[in-house]
């Protein structure tokens, strides 16, 4: 039996599980076996079950799988673990003061193990397969998840371990100079820290809204802002200071989403506020109204002055420069396509062209779902945060593979003391991956 939450630091208790043997009886002599009654346990739908998830001081789960198969397959992000052959001995361990879900793999195990807790006279609200939830859409935690081989990228089998799970958004990934990294925790207005090492710390709260981080060449960090009355692109620490609102006075950032920063100081921003707002809007644009709306990809000099580099983009998202500084490549959330421009000698922008295919590209009526953050590595391939996982392509935007996630992406970056970690952070959850390769030797991404 083990209480588990991914959230605190991960150990379980390993139990042994009574094998019962009984004398075998013969085909021909065994007497039929009675029909089942159905069942009083209600099997829940994916709704129930994150309603249910959202009040652990209301409502309990108990997973009665063995330990290899909630690791093989995942579960939920808070339970009690004990195997269904083991319930009978640790009925003492069940709180009576809260309502009980049983998880199995479908739902099958769970409602047995359910119809015996409540004949012990325990508050049993259904049962649960977590086969079935990830089927209905539903996420699972603590998900088992190895990497294919891509050559020069990541070796066959390569375990995505979590680092840590249960964040209160995790978005917007930054590298220190240590190799540590940094990432915003939106609900709760935090930048938090990972260091080389796995811990975890706040390096900065109240940050104003910061959505996305990145670093100067002096080691400033900068945000993207997004917060009430903090709109814009800001330098947090070592002294806090603004670099830009706008366009101008009268075209101010809505929703600056991303930015790169150069070796030589020039900004890279995205804002996809316009498109958002359509979207989002108490009358939501059509898809021939949003077709027309315009979005802004930006590039800011190092006086600070505010030039539009494209407009034509529906949704520029995720950011990144090359290594060797002479491409600027853009995810399009609405598009299956990533974007690259050319960086002029100046720092402006020019030549914009479709870069590469994406395989997650989910259409809808709002124009689809295709690439959130966006990273890159020393040889200068690219990596997308899909819903099919990272995709990665090498330097002419040729597909090399795809890294499987447990929960969907939303934001990169190469870290670890020697860069040679991809981390992937999005929903929560912050992922480490251990690469054949490395990611560029600089700040700013």
């Amino acid at each position: 039996m083990a209480l588990h939450k991914s959230s605190f630091t991960r150990g379980t208790l390993a139990l042994l599980a009574l094998v019962a043997t009984a004398p075998a009886v013969s085909a021909q002599t065994a007497p039929a076996a009675p029909a089942e009654a159905p069942s009083k346990i209600p099997v829940l739908t994916r709704a129930q079950i994150d309603a249910y998830l959202a009040q652990p001081d209301k409502v309990l789960f108990i997973d009665v799988r063995r330990p290899e198969e909630v690791s093989e397959i995942g579960g939920f992000l808070a339970y009690l673990s004990i195997p269904i052959s083991e319930l009978d001995r640790f009925l003492a361990v069940i709180p009576k003061d809260r309502a009980l879900v049983v998880v199995s793999n479908h739902a099958g195990r769970g409602q047995k193990g359910a119809e015996l807790l409540a004949s012990k006279g325990f508050n049993v609200v259904g049962a649960v397969g977590v086969q079935n939830y990830e089927k209905e859409g539903g996420s699972l935690w603590d998900k088992k998840v190895v990497t294919p081989e891509i050559p020069g990228v990541v070796k066959a089998g390569t375990p995505v371990s979590p680092v840590r799970e249960g964040f209160q958004g995790s978005e917007g990934p930054a590298v220190l100079a240590d190799g540590s990294i940094l990432f915003t925790e939106q609900r709760t207005d935090k930048i938090i820290k990972i260091g080389v090492d796995g811990s975890v710390s706040t390096l900065l709260d109240k940050d104003g809204g910061a959505h996305r981080l990145a670093l100067t060449p002096k080691g400033e960090l900068v945000a993207a802002e997004t917060g009430a009355g903090h709109v814009g692109i800001t330098v947090l620490q070592p002294t806090q200071r603004v670099i830009a609102t706008g366009l101008s006075k009268d075209k101010p950032f809505i929703h600056p989403n991303d930015l790169a920063i150069s070796s030589t100081g020039n900004i890279y921003v995205t804002d996809p506020g316009a498109y958002q707002q359509a979207v989002r809007g108490a009358k939501p644009a059509t898809p021939e109204e949003l077709a027309k709306v315009k979005s802004g990809v930006y590039w800011i000099n190092r006086k600070g002055k505010v030039a539009l580099a494209s407009d034509s983009i529906a949704w520029p998202n995720g950011i990144v420069l090359s290594p060797d500084e002479k491409t600027v490549y853009v995810a399009n959330t609405v598009s299956d396509s990533l974007v690259a421009f050319a960086v002029n000698p100046d720092g402006s922008l020019s030549g914009q062209r479709n870069f590469a295919k994406l395989v997650g590209f989910t259409p809808s009526p709002q124009g689809g779902r295709g690439a959130d953050g966006i990273a890159i590595d020393r040889e200068g391939r690219v990596y997308a945060a899909t819903s099919a996982g990272v995709e990665v392509f090498d330097a002419t935007g040729k597909a090399l593979g795809v890294i499987p996630t447990p929960r969907q992406p939303q934001a990169l970056v190469f870290g670890g003391a020697d860069r040679s970690r991809l981390y992937v952070v999005g929903r929560g959850s912050v992922y480490r991956i251990a690469t054949l390769t490395k990611g560029p030797d600089r700040n700013g991404r």
